[in-house]
Parts: C-alpha cells; sequence; structure tokens
C-alpha cells in the first residue's frame, strides 16, 4: 500500500470520526449510552464508505511448491510387438507412473508416438511408422519453459522422420531412453529398400534398385529371387561377410502385360535366422502401352521452359519435346497436347495446324507474346492495347471445379511478369487463378480454362513461372505445390475424354503403410461443382466383406480414407445418393510393414540421443537404477514459489456486506428509540 493511499486512509478515518462527533456529540439531548452506540455505528459506516470510495489494492501472497514434470514417452510401434516387447513395455510404463516415489518428487504424464504424437491414451502397438524425432520435438515445445525431464520407451527403430540421435542438444530438458528389446545380434538377412517406377511402357525394360544388407560375422551365401505371381523372373546367386556386408544391385525387368503387375522381391534366409520378415518386399508396376506426348513450341529462350519440362515429367508416362514454331509444322498430330508459350506471328501456321486438327491446347504468354496477333488468330479471347510489362499476384479460386487441387495460397508467390492490359474472355470459362496487383483483385484472369468445339484450352497469362517452382522448393524442400498445378493441367488438357458428372481419382495400387484415399468430383446438370451432395464408396475385399462410408468435402472435391486396410485386391463404387450416379474401379494393397524389418534395438542412436541431452542410457532390467538417478538427480527437485495476487478491496464482498449491516443497525436502533 503506497503512502499516499494510507495519508487518504487517515483522512477518512479523521472525517469519519469529526461528522460523527458533530451529529452526536455537539448540544445532543440523548442520554450518554444512546449518544456512544450511535456515534459509534455513523463512524464506523463513514469509515467504510470512504475506504470503499479510495479503493485500495491489497496483496495477497500464496506459497505452492511446483514438482519438475517427468514426461514418459512411449512407443506405441508395430515393432515393439514384432519384438514380442508389448506386455514388457505396458509393465515398464506402469511401474513408472505408479510409483510413490516418483510421484512425490515429479508431476508425471504418459505420452505416446507411432507416425503421430498425442497424449497416451491406450496402447495397442499398431503404429505403421515410428517417428521418434518428432515425439521428442512436439513433447520439448510443451515444456519449453518448465523443469522437465523424458523417459523414452522405445527400441529406437525409427522409420520415419529426421534423425533424432543428435536432436538432444537442441532440447532443453534431458531424454533418458531405456532400451527395449534383445541388445544380442543375431544372424539377419535384409531387403534395406526397393525402387521401382512406378508406371512402366509395355514391352520395354524397367530398372528395379534394390538395397540388400547382412548382419553377421561368417561368410554367407543366399540368392535374390524376383517372382511375378508364381513365376520366377530373375534369380542372382549373392555372398556375404563381415566386410562386404552389403550391397545395390540394379536389376532390369520386362513390361509385358498391360496393368498393374505385382511382384515379389525376396531373399533365401539362412538356416539360424530369427527374423524372416525383412527378407522380403512386395513392389507393383502399372505398364502402360503409350505415353502422353506434351510439345512446347516457343520461338524464344526462357527458364520457364525447363520449369515447365521438369514439372511434367514428374510423371514418368509423360514425354516433352521443345519445339520451334517452324519444325513443329507437321509433327502436332503427334502429340497429345500442345503449349504455345509466347506466341507471336511465327505460329501463324501453328494455329492453322491446331484448327485443322482440333487439338488441345495451353497458351502461355509474356512480355515477348505478340498480342495483335493473337487476337487476330483467334476469338475467344483478348487483351487490347497490351503494352509495357507489370508485376502481377495470384489468388487461388477455392471453387475452380474443373480437378482437384489441394488449397495453395498462391498469394504469397512472387509476382510474375505481363503486359499492362486487361484480358477479355469472350467464351464461358472457369477461372483458377485470379490476377491480382498489390493484393487488389483486377478485372483480368490469370489462369483460366474453357472448352470451345470440343477443344479444350486453358491459358496462362504471366511469364517467369520459374520463380514459383523455385519459391515452392525454397518453402517446402520439393516443388510439389508447382508440379502438382502444371501436372493436373496437362492431365485435364491431354483428355479428349468427354466431361462426366462424377469424376473418381484413385491409384491402382498402394501399399498398406502408405495413406490410401479415393477423391471424387460430383457436378450438378449445369457442370458445377455441388458441395451439397451426398457421396458414398463402397469397397469389398476378395472375401466378399463389403463396407459403406461416406466421403468427406474437402474444398472442391469429396475424399474417403481408407488407411489400415490388409494386403489384397478390392472392388469399389462411389455413387450420389438420390441420383443414381455412380463410378466402379479397383485397387490393390501391397503387404509391407517397415516396422516388422527390424529384429534388434537401435541403442547406438539412443545412446548418442542420451549423451547429447545430458542424460544417460538404460536397458529394459534396469528400471531401479533409472528412478534412483532421476531421484538423486540435483536438476529435478520441487521448488517452492510464490503467488501474488493484488485484489481491490471494493471486491471483498464481506465489506460491503459490513457496511449495510451498520447501516441497518443504526436504522434500527434510532427507530426502537423513537428517533424516526
Amino acid at each position: 500500500m503506497s503512502a499516499t493511499t494510507l495519508l487518504y486512509l487517515i483522512a477518512v478515518a479523521v472525517v469519519a470520526l469529526g461528522v460523527s462527533a458533530y451529529m452526536y456529540g455537539f448540544k445532543s439531548r440523548l442520554n450518554p449510552r444512546l449518544r456512544w452506540a450511535l456515534g459509534l455505528l455513523r463512524f464506523l459506516t463513514l469509515l467504510c464508505l470512504g475506504v470503499l470510495l479510495i479503493n485500495p489494492k491489497i496483496e495477497q501472497v500464496s506459497y505452492y511448491t511446483e514438482k519438475p514434470a517427468l514426461n514418459v514417452l512411449v512407443d506405441n510401434s508395430s515393432s515393439i510387438r514384432s519384438l514380442s516387447r508389448d506386455s514388457l513395455v505396458k509393465g515398464l510404463l506402469n511401474e513408472i507412473v505408479t510409483d510413490t516415489e516418483l510421484k512425490q518428487r515429479f508431476r508425471v504424464q504418459a505420452y505416446q508416438f507411432d507416425q503421430s504424437f498425442g497424449p497416451l491414451d491406450s496402447l495397442d502397438f499398431k503404429g505403421t511408422a515410428s517417428d521418434i524425432a518428432t515425439g521428442l520435438r512436439d513433447l520439448g515445445a510443451i515444456y519449453d519453459k518448465q523443469a522437465a525431464t523424458t523417459v523414452l520407451l522405445t527400441d529406437g527403430n525409427q522409420t520415419l522422420g529426421s534423425n533424432y540421435s543428435s536432436l538432444g542438444s537442441r532440447l532443453k530438458n534431458p531424454v533418458f531412453p531405456i532400451v527395449v528389446g534383445d541388445t544380442t545380434q543375431y544372424e539377419d538377412l535384409r531387403i534395406t529398400r526397393v525402387n521401382a517406377n512406378r508406371y512402366a511402357y509395355q514391352d520395354n525394360e524397367f530398372p528395379l534398385e534394390l538395397s540388400l544388407s547382412y548382419t553377421g560375422d561368417r561368410s554367407v551365401n543366399t540368392s535374390l529371387v524376383i517372382r511375378k505371381g508364381g513365376q520366377v523372373v530373375k534369380r542372382q546367386p549373392l555372398e556375404f561377410n563381415s566386410t562386404n556386408n552389403a550391397t545395390t544391385l540394379t536389376l532390369y525387368l520386362k513390361a509385358e502385360q498391360v496393368g498393374v503387375q505385382n511382384y515379389t522381391a525376396e531373399l533365401s534366409p539362412l538356416t539360424a535366422e530369427r527374423n524372416t520378415n525383412n527378407n522380403y518386399q512386395q513392389f507393383a508396376v502399372e505398364v502402360i502401352d503409350q505415353s502422353t506426348k506434351v510439345a512446347i513450341v516457343a520461338s524464344v529462350q526462357h527458364p520457364d521452359l525447363g520449369a515447365l519440362k521438369k514439372a511434367i515429367t514428374q510423371l514418368k508416362q509423360r514425354q516433352v519435346t521443345v519445339l520451334e514454331p517452324t519444325a513443329a509444322v507437321g509433327q502436332l498430330d503427334d502429340y497429345q497436347l500442345v503449349i504455345l508459350y509466347q506466341p507471336d506471328s511465327r505460329f501463324n501456321a501453328v494455329y492453322e495446324e491446331l484448327e485443322r486438327l482440333k487439338k488441345n491446347r495451353w497458351t502461355i504468354t509474356g512480355l515477348q507474346t505478340d498480342w495483335d496477333f493473337i487476337n487476330e488468330v483467334q476469338l475467344k479471347y483478348a487483351k487490347l492495347g497490351a503494352a509495357g510489362e507489370e508485376l502481377v499476384s495470384a489468388e487461388t479460386n477455392r471453387n475452380y471445379a474443373i480437378f482437384a487441387l489441394d488449397p495453395v495460397d498462391f498469394s504469397n508467390y512472387p509476382p510474375l511478369l505481363t503486359q499492362f492490359g486487361s484480358l477479355d474472355v469472350f467464351v464461358p470459362y472457369d477461372e483458377l487463378l485470379s490476377q491480382t496487383i498489390s493484393g487488389i483483385f483486377t478485372e483480368s484472369p490469370m489462369l483460366f480454362s474453357f472448352e470451345s468445339d470440343g477443344i479444350r484450352e486453358a491459358v496462362w497469362d504471366a511469364e517467369d513461372l520459374w520463380r514459383w517452382r523455385a519459391h515452392a522448393y525454397v518453402e517446402n524442400r520439393d516443388f510439389k505445390q508447382f508440379d502438382d498445378l502444371i501436372a493436373n493441367m496437362v492431365q485435364y488438357l491431354s483428355s479428349n475424354k468427354r466431361r462426366s458428372r462424377l469424376d473418381v481419382n484413385f491409384e491402382t495400387f498402394y501399399y498398406s503403410n502408405a495413406a490410401i484415399s479415393i477423391q471424387a468430383q460430383y457436378f450438378n446438370e449445369n457442370y458445377q461443382f455441388d458441395p451439397e451432395a451426398s457421396l458414398y464408396l463402397t469397397y469389398t475385399n476378395s472375401a466378399g466383406n463389403s463396407q459403406r462410408l461416406p466421403m468427406l468435402l474437402k474444398n472442391n472435391y469429396y475424399q474417403a480414407n481408407l488407411n489400415g486396410l490388409a494386403a489384397g485386391v478390392y472392388d469399389f463404387t462411389v455413387s450420389v445418393d438420390g441420383q443414381g450416379i455412380a463410378r466402379s474401379g479397383q485397387f490393390n494393397v501391397l503387404d509391407f510393414s517397415v516396422e516388422d524389418q527390424f529384429i534388434n534395438p537401435d541403442a547406438l542412436k539412443l545412446n548418442a540421443l542420451a549423451s547429447s541431452s545430458g542424460a544417460q542410457l538404460y536397458y529394459e532390467d534396469q528400471l531401479a537404477e533409472l528412478k534412483a538417478a532421476l531421484l538423486q538427480d540435483p536438476r529435478f527437485v520441487p521448488v517452492q514459489k510464490s503467488r501474488q495476487n493484488v485484489v481491490p478491496l471494493i471486491s471483498l464482498k464481506y465489506l460491503l456486506g459490513l457496511l449495510a449491516l451498520l447501516l441497518a443497525a443504526e436504522w434500527f436502533t434510532r427507530k426502537y428509540n423513537g428517533l424516526i
């Protein structure tokens, strides 16, 4: 309480005393006892009222003890079950969270991780991946400003995310790993990785890359067998020893039949090998009978040409050829799509051939585009009086209904260059990117598509597209956002398939450890995307068991997630409720569990994590030693803290009650004595 407030309170007390003395002490005819009683009541009433008007603040200090946090982070992936340690892990967890001494010293909390991180609910050891690094980082973010330590129950075998072994130096709290599993080294052959193209052309050979390893201290002989169905298509003998314990092979297989072809790569197991789950891996290749050929016709040299070619050829079944306008004439019928990059008068013969062939096209304009020529050679769109240059940005139209595209905020991408002027479109069109200048929408579209006279066309009125591809990599460490935009537009423009009111997008095969999703778009009778429809997916496995589930709306498409399906072949149907419209298909789920590939825990990485975080590694039979270390560590001691709470006096209800009581007492006293 400040000195000024104290002086105010003294002044209030003096005034209250003076007023009371004047009212009941100066020339009062009441008997002395009554005068003293009423004077005291009036003094206390005026004093309470004055104190409330001054409203001094009272400091309340409370003390409490804050315990450090003991976070138990448990591996819930299927590798724990594969190592036969599921019951042991549950037992260790129960011992830690119920230990009386630890609970007196720490605030014990339990968390779990597999492919994701979260509070511990229940352990089922069915996680399809282990992301230890993300679990540690997320837990560290929660307890960033608190005294805490982490006990990590895991086998240390990470199958997802970044390397965790050096993460400890970036964590503020120490991590004590408990190694789960048998650390005894056994002989083991393993297929570490299988790399194969998702697509191959019929009658061509496609490469297959396999990484193989051996754990052991003697020389062994085995053989690598590649099977297609029950037929052996490739066999190769191999020899490993303690020094030559890893190899990478590249084999070539013949793509013969069109469709999805399933293969199995298998290493013949050793006699004493304990884990043979990692001796084989399934993979699949979709054999197609032709590729999509795209021609980029350009009369100028520009980095955009390379960016477009790279983005389009991310899918191996697409081929891109860059042609001069004069060289393109007479060859355009060999391509499913023609991209016209910054056309000028030299493209006159190209446009004539495109019209004769009724060929789909994508026009990309820029500073070197001759808009007078474009305005004359076609009548679907025009930019009149184009001159000078202008920096423009883009805003994504999330209601674009021609194809499904994950929402990407292209407004944060670098501005592109275009010629100054308004772009007018004279046919019905769908706008994917709107043009903005300094955040203000203009009347001109930037990227749009339309169908006219049976021909599909798109126009992108901007150059320096390579900057967008570079920006995507800088922001996300990959080119996916830009490449997906180009790939989806190319897929739409290179197809002459009649537009359907229900389009279904899916892969012909999935790996069981990867995300499995099926997407669909439904359009009303005017071919506008309908977000109010009810779509259902019904899938049936090879045993004839069916399940029906709703598809959820996500931006401008519907999606059903089927993660966790068992390996096998599935038939499915997407239907629109009440419309009698449906589409069917089939996909294959290939059996692969990366969590079943290990026979030993990775104690080396866990030890590196412990050392870098200022902790120590323990094994599954050393829980008592870990407990003793935690209880004796001076870094983890309860701390007594104070909490100061400043309370205004007017908020104290008992003072208001006292004031009301004093007023009532004075009124009843005066009433009783006939003074009222």
